[in-house]
């Protein structure tokens, strides 16, 4: 899995490289902040993978072209059945050229089990078949299907240049980014809420859970200090969940971190863990937030997961 960067305007070089030296990923989790600007950045992504003629360009842009499918839907949910459709078409040869491609906007809204029927067709794509997975939140697809993408973040870099020519610190505007926090959402964090209080208490209780169990055990109760309310917990969770993010993008050589500052200290805890173990615990984390949401007491949830971690932490 590797990243690259759309700053918005013509499509990135390095991706443009990939085409014409046919050297294509059978799949893209592209990411941004900005729903319209991604649409925008994939179907030109399309166009220039089914070819440079402008008559084939301007077919794909109208959705009118046979090696090109384009599932978009204002349903609350993507269901499997429509995933299925979609895998229907893919599964099929070719019909105009070299590839066939495949959409999905708002990817986040497919359901887990549509989710786990795509999963199977990532494992053992067709040839010549590129899906194109858009969603401005990555935090609620499955690690196993993070796993198995290419990702792009296409104009994420904006919304942090935006963040830090606002005041704030190239650190948490990563930070702000990764969540899919705008501006208005980064400040009234950082004004009312205590976001630097608490993502370095999140940042100090990770890495003492990975170096002494027992004592993240014990500092759960100085977590939840700092994590006093509701919405502070379910963020502490997005924040755990990003710190493992992090340590797996760095052993697949991504450096579009979340906590850029923490860097070293990532690196060597990363060191000592397997790719399936970072997937296990960002898995852990997107349970552990599935149960405060259910109003399980958050002591519980943070002890659950400190004991799972510590059962596998040498």
């Amino acid at each position: 899995m590797q990243l690259f960067q759309y700053n918005g305007g013509p499509m990135n070089t390095q991706l443009q490289q990939f085409i014409t030296s046919e050297k294509l990923s059978h799949a893209y989790l592209m990411e941004s902040t900005q729903r319209t600007a991604l649409k925008q950045e994939a179907i030109q992504f399309a166009a220039d993978i089914l070819g440079n003629d402008d008559t084939v360009r301007s077919r794909v842009f109208n959705h009118n072209h046979s090696d090109f499918y384009w599932l978009e839907t204002d349903e609350p949910t993507i269901k499997k059945e429509m995933i299925e459709e979609v895998l229907h078409r893919m599964n099929q040869k070719p019909v105009e050229g070299q590839y066939k491609v495949y959409v999905i906007v708002d990817f986040d809204k497919v359901t887990i089990q549509g989710e786990n029927s795509i999963l199977k067709f990532l494992e053992e794509p067709p040839p010549n078949t590129i899906a194109l997975l858009l969603t401005t939140k990555p935090r609620e697809i499955l690690p196993t299907i993070h796993s198995r993408c290419q990702h792009i973040s296409v104009s994420a870099q904006s919304a942090r240049t935006a963040l830090v020519n606002g005041g704030v610190s190239d650190e948490l505007a990563a930070t702000f980014t990764a969540l899919s926090f705008g501006e208005e959402e980064a400040n009234l964090w950082l004004e009312e809420k205590e976001f630097t209080q608490l993502r370095t208490a999140v940042l100090k209780w990770a890495d003492t859970m990975m170096t002494d169990s027992r004592m993240g055990l014990v500092q759960i109760v100085d977590l939840l200090q700092t994590a006093s309310d509701r919405e502070q917990q379910l963020l502490a969770i997005d924040l755990l969940q990003l710190y493992f993010q992090d340590i797996l993008y760095i052993k697949l050589g991504n450096d579009h971190l979340s906590f850029p500052d923490h860097q070293p200290k990532l690196e060597m805890l990363g060191k000592n863990m397997s790719l399936s173990q970072c997937v296990h615990w960002i898995d852990m984390m997107l349970a552990g937030k599935k149960n405060l949401l259910q109003y399980v007491s958050p002591m519980l949830v943070f002890e659950h997961i400190a004991i799972q971690i510590a059962k596998e932490v040498k």
